[in-house]
């Protein structure tokens, strides 16, 4: 007897339109999702195992050069795919967090666009100048390695993040703290793995110290600077 009544209370709760989203999606945020999943098809289609081989070596802290040369080189056309899907999908969580409303910027393409190409392109150009003044090659062959598997991870890690906001409008100051805090934590992993390794080599911590200070830690807390100034 009821259950016409309950019938019509369920559709009166119903809307009859949508309601716009407080930060629509924008088709280049659109088309840098759809990107970024074909890249990921594409490389899981190249090879099968990608992932887990890229998670063994982002653990990996001793023989992480044998087991990148056996299992997982760098210089292959999956690995590759996923440093261009960490270009994608940086840019574009980047492009989400800059047109939020809570955050003004006057150069959003922009600045998401070049960031993830700069922060890439300082380490390891840092890395190979560095190998040009010392002439010691073979110590940075490593942290080289860990920093393109860093961000590969963190390219599959912003693809999901940004794909779930899409999806499903979460708040916003966690969004940001996700992404920010992904990207700090894969940093603090990956010079402390790298400072392992190079003292291991024999290079003397005073050394270590200056080359982390001036070509990670200084870059770092300059653009961290720069972006708080441009946000604010």
């Amino acid at each position: 007897m009821n259950f016409p009544i309950s019938l019509h209370r369920i559709l009166s709760v119903i809307p009859t339109e949508l309601t716009l989203r407080d930060h629509p999606i924008t088709m280049v945020i659109g088309i840098g999702l759809f990107t970024s999943f074909v890249l990921i098809a594409l490389a899981k289609l190249i090879k099968t195992d990608v992932y887990f081989t890229m998670l063994m070596s982002l653990t990996k802290t001793k023989g992480l050069r044998a087991y990148t040369r056996e299992a997982y080189p760098v210089n292959k056309t999956d690995t590759l795919i996923l440093i261009l899907n960490y270009l994608v999908a940086t840019s574009t969580v980047l492009l989400i967090i800059v047109g939020l409303p809570t955050v003004h910027s006057d150069y959003e393409v922009e600045l998401s666009m070049v960031a993830p190409i700069a922060v890439l392109a300082w380490s390891i150009g840092g890395m190979f100048l560095t190998v040009l003044i010392t002439g010691e090659k073979n110590v940075f062959v490593e942290p080289v390695i860990m920093k393109l598997v860093g961000a590969q991870f963190l390219g599959i890690f912003y693809f999901v993040i940004s794909l779930l906001w899409v999806l499903n409008s979460f708040d916003q100051t966690l969004l940001i703290k996700m992404t920010l805090g992904a990207f700090v934590l894969e940093s603090i992993l990956r010079l402390s793995k790298s400072i392992s390794v190079v003292y291991r080599q024999g290079v003397s911590y005073y050394y270590i110290i200056l080359y982390f200070c001036t070509l990670e830690i200084l870059p770092i807390s300059i653009a961290y600077y720069v972006v708080v100034g441009e946000f604010d």
